[in-house]
Formats: C-alpha cells, structure tokens, sequence
C-alpha cells in the first residue's frame, strides 16, 4: 500500500429522496439491532464523522449485526467520461447513477493496467502486474497469490460468479475460490450478452444459502465489436463508414487514421449504445439482489477492467497505452451504507486494486495480506495514496512496456524501452496532449514525479525485463483448452500460433 495524505478533493451532495427512483429502494434497517462487529463500527464512525461535517440530520442507520452480501459488478472497456456520473452530456447509464446517489463515487479511480487480465488480476489479488504477474495471454494468476473470493470463502462466505470474458476465466486463475463459477456465457465480439448474464447471475445469487454471499459478475458487451441498440436513438442517422455492427482489422489499438470524423462519432454514439443496453441488464440485476429479500444488508460495487480509446491518441480500442480514455475507469461503492454517506464522491485519485481489500473490510475480515488501501476509510478519513501506478504490457518490441504514476493533477509516463517520458497537468491537460516533460518553467514539479516514478521503478525488479523473468512475479503458465484458443484468435488475442504477447 502507498502511504497516505490528506486530501482537498472531498465534496458532498446531498440528495433528497425525491430524486430517487423509489420503485427499488435500497434498504434501510433498525439501529436498535446494530451489533459491534468490524462492518457496524464502520457504519458508526462513518454515520459520526458525516453527522459532525454535514449540516442537516442524521436520519436513520440499518442492522449491521449481519455480515453483508457483496456483489462485484465488473464492466469491459467502460470508460469513466462516457457515464453522465463523470461529466458525459448523454443519459448513457441512468442505473449507475441512480446507485451512485445512495452511494459513494470516487470520481478518479485508475485502472491497474489497460487490458482486461492483469487489470483484472490486480482487483482480486491487490497486486499489481508486476507482482502477480498475469500479464500476458499465456499467463494466469499464481496460485501463491490469494485473491479475495478464497478470503472471503475461507471465512464463511458463499462465493458465486458469472463472467463474459475468456480473459476473467478459469484456464486465467479467476476460479479459485469461488463455489459456483459460470463461464458458460464466454463469448466473441459478436452479439450481447448481458441479458441471459444478469438472468444467470440472479439465479446463481438466489440460489445460496443464508450466510453472506459474494457475487462477482463481469459484464462484457461495451467491448468492441460496437452492436446497434436502436432502442436508444443515440446513432441514428450516422452511418458513416460502418454498418450496425463495427470491429477492428487488428484490434490491439488499431490506428485508423483515415477515418472520417462523421465516421468516428457514429462509432462512439454505437458505444454509448453498449453501454446503456449494458446498464439497462445492471440496473435489473441490482433490483433483483435488492428484491430477493435477504436478512442482511448489501454492498454494491461497480467498476470497469479498463477504458477504450478513441483517436484520443491516434488509436482506437485499448491495450497500448496510459492515457486516461484507457485507465481512468468508473469506482461507485452503494447500497445498505449510511444515509448521510449518499451522494459523496472522493475526486483525489484511487487504484481500483484496493477494491479487494475493501470487499474484505465490508465481510469484517481484518486480517489479511491484500495490498490496497480501504477505499470507504478513504471517503471518511479524506485521505488519499500519495501516488497511484498502472502498468502497461509487458509485451516486447510493441512500445506498450510503460509504468504511469499519478499524484494530484500530475502525470507521468515512463517508455521502458526507449526511456522516453510524458508528463501532463491534467487541470489544464485533461486530454493529455502537451507533454511538457523538459519544460523547464515545471523543473521542481518534474523532479518531484521523477523521484515517485524512481520509486515505483525500484518495486519492479529489473524493469527493463518482463515481469514472468522477476522474483517478484511467479507466472503460471495459462492452461488453455483448444476451444478457448480459438475463441482468443477469433476476438485477435492470439495473432498466430505460439504468438504471447497479443494483448487487449
């Protein structure tokens, strides 16, 4: 875990009942009940602290005395600005931002890496890429690396998946620990998924016991290829270049210069189609979990592997890079949390591999070897890691071995093959286009990222060498069946027979 400091970016807003959609409430419980476990201390410090900051009343708290249910709600290739939550000018997710209302929303939360494995990888171990090195398609999680699902197994959770994404599959690690884990629904860029993966997921959910349960769901259908939803009416009448169904020759970052910008938008409104339809099937899943009925409380948190690119830096699609379209993902924490904690939203920035560590806050296990800070301490304790790091592919000859670090506005790049260095102030930069590493008007400013940078180079073992070849990063080798082969060549993982390194 990154030491801590205090924080300015804190803001609270308030918001009423009335602008709730009430037909699915989130449930409130009896303080009368509230026991001293880990969850209910945190519920009290949390109903204090906002109770002595905030003008207004504290209204009412609920039953703790249970330990929660959890659900992870992971999303492919979402990034943050196409949600209305972060500042998009398109109704693209109204579920999401209904759920963000009656919870907490960390308004700057970065991704551990820009494609789906290591990234995902990194939220269930607290590690980064170069430590449970996962990092590339022939690798998977090591088995010396737990991952919250066997934390949360091991202390009386029953433990459910349902996931997409050949990539979060079992032949990649993603099992372990889990009772029940579908990946029956793994399927190519074509078609949608999310429908029968949210029917799937309820039926596994309902299907557990009494205890407290851990539900992991990994929605696909934002990734390309981008599939027609008309019923949204965001594309119509932009054609462009593509027809209702849009993919990419080569989809590793594909540059297409020669696009049209007609062509280009038509592409993004199609996304944001995607991602309604895909928000449409969360928001239902949400309300099944809510309406089954359960004598516990519930936590929801929602988040993405990685964003997508759109000639922001002359690509599109994702894997390459550490620009914010492909790191900067959603973080939203909801459901049976304080009252008083609604509508708060954390702007400093966030690793989104501290969210193991905060499922395991919620469940009360407190002893644990996870990295990560306790993100709900971090919204009550308006503090913040002094730096936050992704790690691009460690894929050889591709240009994509890069290490970020952030702190405040500040950004910095490092090219591990070339040495070359990008520097942004995203206040003013926020698309990341004037590098203004050199500059000598920011010298102090540069040395300062310099030395986190040094710093977090220093926690890579040789960093010039892919982290399989690293003490730090004992790689299994993926055991991948014929079937799942093919499907990785179908969605352009695998660029030939023996290719490793072909990464998304």
């Amino acid at each position: 875990m990154h030491n801590t400091t205090q924080a300015d970016s804190v803001t609270f807003t308030p918001i009423m009942p009335k602008h709730l959609d009430l037909q699915s409430p989130l449930r409130t419980f009896d303080a009368l009940r509230l026991k001293s476990t880990p969850w209910a201390r945190k519920c009290m410090v949390a109903a204090l602290f906002l109770f002595l900051i905030q003008t207004g009343c504290w209204i009412r708290t609920f039953d703790a005395s249970a330990r929660p249910d959890l659900v992870l709600i992971t999303i492919d290739s979402l990034r943050a600005d196409h949600l209305e939550l972060y500042g998009h000018t398109r109704p693209t997710a109204p579920n999401l931002l209904k759920l963000a209302r009656a919870g907490v929303t960390f308004k700057h939360a970065v991704a551990a890496a820009p494609w789906t494995l290591p990234s995902m990888a990194s939220i269930h171990t607290g590690l980064p890429p170069s430590r449970h090195g996962a990092t590339s398609n022939q690798s998977s999680i090591g088995e010396q690396h737990p991952a919250v699902a066997s934390l949360l197994q091991a202390s009386g959770y029953q433990t459910r998946a349902v996931v997409s994404h050949v990539f979060v599959g079992s032949s990649f690690g993603f099992a372990r620990g889990f009772d029940d884990f579908n990946e029956r629904h793994v399927q190519d860029h074509s078609g949608s998924s999310s429908e029968v993966l949210t029917q799937v997921a309820l039926e596994s959910f309902n299907a557990a016991g009494d205890g407290p349960t851990f539900l992991w769901v990994h929605y696909f259908d934002p990734h390309y290829s981008y599939e027609r939803h008309p019923e949204y009416d965001f594309a119509t009448g932009r054609t462009g270049r593509f027809g209702d169904s849009i993919d990419f020759e080569s989809p590793n970052g594909t540059e297409l210069l020669g696009v049209s910008a007609a062509a280009e938008r038509y592409m993004t409104d199609v996304y944001d189609e995607e991602i309604a339809h895909t928000d449409k099937h969360v928001g239902a899943l949400i309300d099944g979990v809510i309406g089954a009925g359960r004598d516990r409380g519930v936590i929801f948190v929602v988040t993405a592997d990685h964003g997508e690119g759109f000639l922001d830096h002359n690509r599109f699609g994702h894997g390459r890079d550490l620009y914010d379209e492909l790191i900067h993902v959603p973080l939203i924490i909801g459901g049976d949390i304080p009252r008083t904690m609604w509508g708060l939203s954390i702007g400093s920035p966030v690793e989104t591999s501290s969210i193991a560590t905060t499922l395991l806050q919620f469940a009360g296990v407190e002893e644990h070897t996870l990295r990560g800070m306790d993100l709900f301490d971090t919204a009550l304790s308006r503090s913040s890691p002094s730096y936050v790091s992704s790690e691009g592919s460690y894929a050889r000859g591709t240009d994509q071995r890069q290490v970020s670090v952030e702190r405040g506005r500040w950004k910095m790049i490092q090219h591990l093959d070339d040495g070359r260095v990008e520097l942004y102030y995203r206040k003013t930069d926020p698309g990341e286009q004037n590098n203004i590493a050199g500059d000598p008007k920011v010298a102090h400013l540069q040395a300062d990222m310099r030395a986190i940078m040094d710093t977090r180079l220093a926690e890579i073992s040789s960093p010039g060498t892919a982290p399989e070849t690293t003490p730090n990063a004992k790689t299994a080798p993926a055991q991948i069946s014929e079937a799942e082969r093919e499907k990785l060549k179908a969605l352009g993982y695998l660029e030939s027979e023996g290719a490793s390194d072909a990464v998304h």
